[in-house]
């Protein structure tokens, strides 16, 4: 309600109602009403950011009070109770673990490691963890704001939602706007008065001189181009909260992504098969030799089932991918479970009367439980090394050399053979290289950041397509660095691991503080900082908390990384097309200004428009043409060009020179043909065949100029073989409206108008066409100058 536009728009509504011309001023208010009601729902969303916190701390938990153990929700957990953790339970609050049984837990929320963290009897577990292994006891610490999560919840709060670039420079444009039609007003009202002393006469004229020449359509037309973007994004899966951030997103220069469930799926999966002599990779391939196919189902027998653990998981996926046997696995006899001291897990399988032992771990405690000599220790090593360099997540897997006839009583009570190694990875999206490549066409820069160790990282930018992927920087790094070095580091590396929510929020800060336009994507708790200082916070839907969605502005339901591009494609689409149509919004004006005035100021014999006239021009045709910009397609090279820079105005000056050439023409061909009736096709003098047929000019550019406004760039004969849908029903419309207003008896009385023989029509037309042919011509040339300069 504070913007100038508005009250403007309320200002001449209160005038016309004093006037007494209430059809005009209702129709303004309510055009006004229209857009406050549009913004409100659209921009006014109540942010749930903090409720969508506590909320994730809802479910229900064990806790021992009065010496009983009880279950209650998670959010009435208090600081000094103690929970009873178990496999599958979702932490609800930080606390200290004081006893433990092979406790693990998967941290990914908050750290982005997809990869469970093995926890002991002193050591904290922190809110929003899942439990994926084990038992624990632990004395809560910390609920609410005082957790990790509950921190992130107050850096949420502390970030303001600023006004996009686009709502900027057009509050810039309508002040300047009103600025300059508030002084021709006073300039029309003193001549007025000073020169021919009709000061009430001037005041007037002022005023409908303001109307003329301000685009009250211009709100309007920013509230229609963005609601029916956000609608197009919905049918692509992406959800935009507040609709004016797609323009911003089209202006993106950097994208900072999270890696785990953004770029790679968050799903563990077995990558490659290692043996004494090969190495098979797993990836796109229907069939497996014998020796991998023992390989996997080593590792299955030797993990627990069902089970909670990403590994387990992506084993026992892969057995069904190769049909494998697992049947044996329901037959365990007696388990040896990983300990932070023994890191292998042993499984006792009974086959007939026998038993045989199926061991997996870590490389180094399946050596040593295999007894390996020197040199195939160094062998397996440096096979470890090589996978672990290639970003893979690498365990060993073992087999009893010989059947059993009792069960061991301990982990080493068989002999063990080598078999090879199983190595894991979290895999990338498909779609995630294209996507970066075409970033790249488009001149958006792209930034990995995860908590990733740095080798995996590196891997996973290499195979995405990363520039300077071998540069990676970690938190710890760049926190030691000065800003100054920072910032140069921050100029080449595209790479960061091993970062906290601390570090995201700062990359994001730091990018915005050198002029980028930040585009930052993620799903987890810690993601949701960075997300909302970025200038556009982009959540996964799918994968996503809602702390990250009700951190961001844009949610990708399909948790599509090209989605992203496809909403900065649509983001450049609209500001495109909002500067087509601001410049024929302009160029429209010019000859209603001119045409309204010039017979007033040089005393013609014939007043042409009056503020009904320019109330129909503005209020109907002017807002309906406005829609064909917005349905208009995206130009071959837009996602070609480098991103618009930030203080690049809406109207340039090259939007400016043509708006004022296109407005000036059409202004020429309402004189022309205003003086070429009046002195050579009205052969009653009658000064309406006059008017009438200078308003039939007047609209039939309009009409014309919608077609050279389709591109800025490219002459309206080759923007025709791109179909507008809109074109026709806004022709059609138009011509049908224009008609009735001058040949149907009572309404073109209430216009002043009157019938028209077909060679004033058709006159009318023809000067019209000739106007904006010549500005068309003018406008190619004005472009390429403009491009050359």
């Amino acid at each position: 309600m504070t913007e100038p536009m508005i009250l403007l728009l309320i200002s001449i509504s209160i005038v016309y109602l004093l006037l007494g011309d209430r059809g005009e001023a209702l129709l303004l208010l309510g055009s006004v009403i229209g857009i406050v009601c549009i913004t409100f729902y659209q921009e006014k969303k109540t942010e749930t950011a903090i409720s969508a916190l506590r909320s994730l701390a809802s479910p229900r938990t064990n806790v021992i009070r009065d010496g009983q153990i009880i279950r209650i929700e998670g959010k009435d957990v208090v600081y000094g109770d103690l929970l009873i953790l178990n496999e599958g339970d979702r932490i609800p609050a930080d606390a200290e673990l004081l006893s433990d049984r092979l406790f693990s837990c998967d941290e990914s929320l908050l750290t982005g490691e997809s990869i469970p963290v093995n926890k002991g009897m002193g050591q904290s577990v922190y809110c929003g963890a899942l439990v994926v292994g084990g038992e624990g006891v632990c004395k809560v610490n910390a609920v609410g704001n005082h957790t990790e999560i509950g921190k992130i919840g107050r850096k949420i709060a502390d970030e303001t939602v600023g006004k996009t670039l686009l709502e900027i420079e057009v509050a810039r444009l309508v002040r300047n706007l009103f600025l300059v039609a508030a002084g021709l007003c006073i300039l029309l009202a003193l001549y007025f008065g000073i020169v021919k002393s009709l000061w009430l006469q001037g005041l007037l004229s002022g005023l409908t001189l303001a109307i003329g020449l301000m685009p009250e359509e211009l709100p309007l037309v920013m509230t229609i181009f963005f609601a029916l973007g956000a609608y197009r994004l919905s049918t692509k899966n992406v959800l935009v909260r507040r609709s004016s951030i797609i323009e911003t997103l089209g202006a993106a220069t950097v994208l900072c992504s999270d890696k785990t469930g953004t770029i790679t799926k968050n799903k563990m999966k077995v990558g490659k098969i290692t043996t004494k002599g090969v190495e098979e990779n797993l990836e796109h391939v229907n069939e497996v030799s014998d020796i991998s196919k023992t390989i996997i189902q080593i590792a299955y027998f030797a993990s627990k089932h069902p089970s909670f653990d990403p590994m387990d998981i992506a084993i026992t996926d892969c057995m069904n991918v190769f049909h494998q046997n697992g049947n044996l696995s329901l037959l365990s006899i007696k388990d040896f479970p990983l300990t932070p001291e023994q890191l292998t897990m042993i499984r006792v399988l009974k086959e007939e009367n026998e038993f045989s032992c199926y061991a997996k771990g870590s490389p180094e405690a399946v050596f040593e439980l295999c007894q390996l000599d020197t040199e195939n220790v160094q062998y397996w090593t440096n096979k470890t090394n090589k996978l672990a360099k290639e970003g893979y997540r690498v365990l060993a897997v073992a087999k009893s050399k010989i059947p059993l006839k009792n069960i061991p009583e301990e982990r080493n009570g068989a002999l063990y053979e080598m078999y090879g190694l199983i190595s894991f990875l979290d895999p990338i999206r498909e779609i995630v290289p294209s996507a970066v490549k075409t970033a790249y066409e488009s001149g958006i820069r792209v930034i990995m950041i995860t908590g990733d160790y740095p080798e995996t990282a590196k891997n996973i930018a290499k195979q995405i397509g990363l520039k300077n992927s071998d540069l990676v920087y970690t938190g710890k790094d760049f926190s030691n660095l000065e800003d100054k070095e920072f910032k140069k580091v921050l100029k080449e590396c595209n790479v960061f691991s091993r970062v906290s929510p601390e570090d995201k929020w700062k990359l994001v800060r730091f990018l915005k503080s050198e002029g980028e336009i930040v585009a930052m994507t993620g799903d987890g708790v810690n993601d949701a900082p960075a997300l909302r200082t970025a200038n556009i916070g982009v959540a996964m839907g799918k994968r996503g908390t809602d702390v990250a969605r009700e951190a961001a502005d844009i949610v990708l339901l399909d948790d599509s990384f090209s989605s992203i591009l496809e909403s900065v494609r649509i983001g450049r689409q609209i500001f495109d097309n909002l500067k087509k149509a601001l410049g024929y919004l302009i160029g429209v004006h010019i000859p209603i200004v001119g045409i309204t005035f010039l017979p007033i100021l040089l005393n013609w014999p014939v007043v042409v428009l009056s503020a009904i006239h320019i109330v129909f021009m503005e209020m109907v045709i002017d807002p309906t043409c406005t829609i064909v910009f917005e349905k208009e397609d995206a130009e071959f090279d837009l996602m070609k060009r480098k991103p618009r820079v930030s203080s690049e105005p809406l109207l340039d000056r090259e939007l400016f020179v043509t708006s004022l050439i296109q407005g000036a023409f059409s202004l020429l061909s309402v004189v022309s043909t205003y003086w070429f009736i009046h002195m050579f096709l009205n052969h009653d003098s009658n000064n309406q065949v006059v008017s009438t047929a200078s308003f039939v000019t007047l609209v039939f550019s309009n009409l014309f100029l919608i077609l050279a406004n389709r591109s800025l760039h490219e002459s309206m004969w080759s923007r025709m073989r791109i179909r507008n849908s809109m074109i026709n029903i806004v022709f059609i419309g138009t011509i049908a409206v224009l008609l009735l207003s001058i040949y149907l008896p009572g309404l073109n009385s209430l216009f002043r108008f009157v019938p028209l023989n077909f060679l004033q029509f058709s006159s009318a037309i023809l000067v019209a066409f000739i106007g904006v042919l010549f500005y068309d011509i003018t406008k190619v040339s004005v472009s390429k100058w403009f491009r050359n300069v």
